[in-house]
């Protein structure tokens, strides 16, 4: 999940940046892609395999920097040792702010994700873990490093329990294809 939260946010923070920079945010953009992509060579928790992926995203930046970004996806990826599989899919709405400039000098932006973030899941078998519902993260970074200095998460409307232990997935992953 934190990954699906991760790449929704940086996308919306990256097209936030290059809008407010400009000098036509006058009125709001919208950005839609589909992707579509095979690799070989990706890893997983530390397993090697390969992986497809398939999805849409809708994104909206407003005059005031504020985003909007409707993201729609499906991931399989199979062990390349013992050929099982997991699959990630994820059907969510993420409105996002910033970057907002604190007094004391760090960055924060602030993320609101609707929907399903992420159902984590055996190809045409059980779920594994599913992340739902209505969560606002508020992330605090160091501008010199990029590095994160704090994480709140309030409302948490949900189950979200890959939020709530970071850990679980990669034990779910790994449990599912040793």
């Amino acid at each position: 999940m934190r990954t699906t939260f991760a790449m929704a946010t940086i996308v919306a923070s990256a097209i936030v940046g290059l809008t407010v920079s400009g000098t036509a945010a006058a009125r709001t953009m919208v950005f839609h892609d589909t992707f579509s992509n095979a690799q070989q060579d990706d890893n997983q928790c530390g397993i090697d395999g390969s992986s497809v992926v398939h999805g849409q995203d809708i994104t909206q930046v407003y005059a005031d920097g504020t985003t909007r970004v409707e993201v729609n996806f499906k991931y399989v990826f199979t062990s390349g040792a013992t050929g099982k599989s997991f699959e990630i899919s994820a059907a969510v709405q993420e409105t996002g702010a910033g970057p907002i400039v604190n007094p004391d000098g760090t960055v924060s932006f602030v993320s609101t994700f609707k929907g399903l973030p992420q159902k984590l899941k055996i190809p045409n078998g059980p779920i594994l873990t599913r992340d739902a519902g209505y969560v606002t993260i508020y992330e605090t970074f160091d501008p010199n490093t990029g590095d994160l200095i704090s994480q709140t998460l309030s409302p948490d409307h949900g189950p979200h329990p890959s939020l709530a232990d970071p850990s679980l997935f990669c034990d779910v992953i790994v449990a599912a294809l040793t």
